[in-house]
């Protein structure tokens, strides 16, 4: 569509368009909520427009002309192009003489594209249900996977969000930070699928995310819920390598000193049914934290 390069062609002949200060005030509140950038400044900084931050949302009638005159001038694919104009009309619908859809018919946008760019614009707007609808379609070719699961992880009310967009999506986490935030998500809200992730992982990666399993249940934990996590601990299938890990991070490693820590190693012990090797010595050092104690998950392992 080389009608594009024209900005009335985009956006109507009306001189007075731009955002809002209403809306654009929005726009930065929501960028400093998603960690000073959004999914839109991504998509501009890929097209090379410059000082994204400062010419989006365009708060004048001039600064929107020369946004368009940007994203128009990239030496990008014109898919890309519209794709972020379709985006704009989409902030600036209710003051364009053109519908998003209809600009998107008229410049033949693929519908991935448009199922992409719908569901980053909610991803924008803090809208995670209505973002995760489009973001999980099967047609799509996942584009920055990493950064909207991290998005989702750390900012989505519900965790099962991010878990849901992850296993519809598979994507490869290849940051550390990515991995460690959505593994903290899965122990939320559930110890035993956290740990099969882990197993999924790479023999590092595997053993770094067992021992933040263990060190989960006991320093982000507390009262029932500690318990509860706690009797999911003990009773995992680990395997041999694994019960090694589990014992020298709980007995001599970095987790040595968690609260609760030597009422793990018992109760660990009992549920594998190794009784005879939990010394006097160490029952006689169990203590009591949060109002849970050995005897306490003891309990809830014969209830559950």
């Amino acid at each position: 569509m080389e009608e594009s390069d024209d900005f009335e062609v985009v956006f109507g002949n009306n001189s007075n368009i731009a955002y809002g200060e209403t809306a654009a005030n929005d726009i930065k509140h929501r960028r400093r909520s998603l960690e000073n950038e959004l999914f839109i400044d991504r998509l501009l900084k890929a097209l090379g427009v410059q000082t994204v931050s400062k010419t989006y949302p365009a708060e004048s009638h001039e600064n929107l002309r020369l946004l368009h005159e940007q994203i128009i001038s990239s030496s990008s694919p014109d898919h890309h192009k519209h794709s972020v104009l379709y985006y704009l009309l989409k902030d600036l619908q209710k003051y364009s003489h053109q519908s998003p859809r209809d600009f998107a018919n008229a410049c033949y946008l693929p519908g991935k594209y448009r199922t992409f760019i719908d569901g980053i614009w909610y991803l924008d707007r803090l809208e995670f249900e209505k973002a995760l609808d489009f973001l999980t379609e099967p047609a799509l070719i996942p584009t920055f996977p990493e950064e909207i699961l991290y998005t989702l992880c750390r900012h989505a009310p519900d965790a099962t969000l991010p878990i849901a967009y992850y296993q519809t999506v598979s994507p490869a986490i290849t940051s550390g930070k990515v991995l460690e935030t959505y593994f903290l998500t899965l122990c939320r809200v559930s110890i035993t699928e956290a740990f099969y992730f882990s197993r999924t992982q790479g023999d590092l990666n595997h053993r770094v995310l067992f021992e933040k399993l263990i060190k989960f249940v006991h320093a982000n934990s507390h009262g029932t819920t500690k318990a509860t996590r706690g009797v999911e601990l003990v009773n995992l299938p680990l395997n041999e390598e694994e019960e090694s890990w589990f014992t020298e991070f709980l007995e001599d490693g970095k987790g040595r000193n968690l609260a609760g820590a030597n009422d793990t190693l018992i109760m660990r012990a009992i549920a594998i049914g190794r009784t005879e090797s939990v010394s006097l010595d160490r029952r006689g050092n169990s203590q009591k934290i949060d109002g849970v104690d050995w005897n306490t998950l003891r309990g809830g392992m014969r209830s559950s």
